[in-house]
């Protein structure tokens, strides 16, 4: 608890995330209320707050450190608060689960570290070259579908100036007048 109390909010929002995360394999699972009641052991009140505010934006969908820091950038950078692992159907058949949708913009957010087409456990049978071919015949079925699509990477994700103009010009607005704190 004292690591998410001293990292900046989108960090915070990593590690909580990963803690909660049904999909963590490191350890037994926890879930946001033990982790609301570890923090209420912390000497100081700031840091309380601190974690507490880090810990009731922690979400469980999230599927990657990546998309955890995406959405923790977003929350700050005043973006509307997009679906995570959204299913995308059209005319009744599923043609996409995403990582971020805004339904609102017909706009489809995927992040995507160089992972995903380079390591065999992220693979599975596919080559390489299967997975990127198998991506843009997805996306191109999105897109006939009449949605946009942006994509992102994690130096993109790490930087949130960087984050902000790739949204930006895929036609997402925020209002930077109202971004929320990251410090605590």
């Amino acid at each position: 608890m004292g690591v998410i109390a001293r990292e900046s909010f989108a960090a915070g929002v990593v590690l909580a995330d990963h803690a909660i995360s049904r999909r963590s394999s490191s350890g037994p699972g926890l879930g946001k209320a033990d982790l609301l009641k570890q923090a209420s052991l912390l000497t100081s009140e700031a840091r309380r707050r601190w974690v507490t505010q880090v810990l009731d934006f922690a979400g469980t969908d999230a599927e990657s450190p990546g998309e955890s820091l995406s959405r923790a950038h977003m929350h700050v950078l005043g973006f509307p608060a997009p679906l995570l692992q959204a299913r995308v159907h059209v005319g009744g058949v599923l043609i996409a689960r995403t990582d971020f949708f805004w339904p609102r913009h017909r706009l489809i957010g995927e992040f995507d570290g160089d992972a995903k087409y380079l390591r065999d456990e992220y693979l599975g049978v596919q080559t390489a070259r299967q997975a990127v071919l198998a991506e843009k015949k997805r996306e191109d079925k999105l897109r006939a579908a009449g949605f946009r699509v942006v994509r992102w990477d994690w130096a993109t994700a790490s930087d949130p100036l960087l984050l902000e103009a790739c949204l930006r010009q895929a036609g997402l607005s925020n209002n930077p007048g109202n971004t929320r704190s990251t410090r605590h």
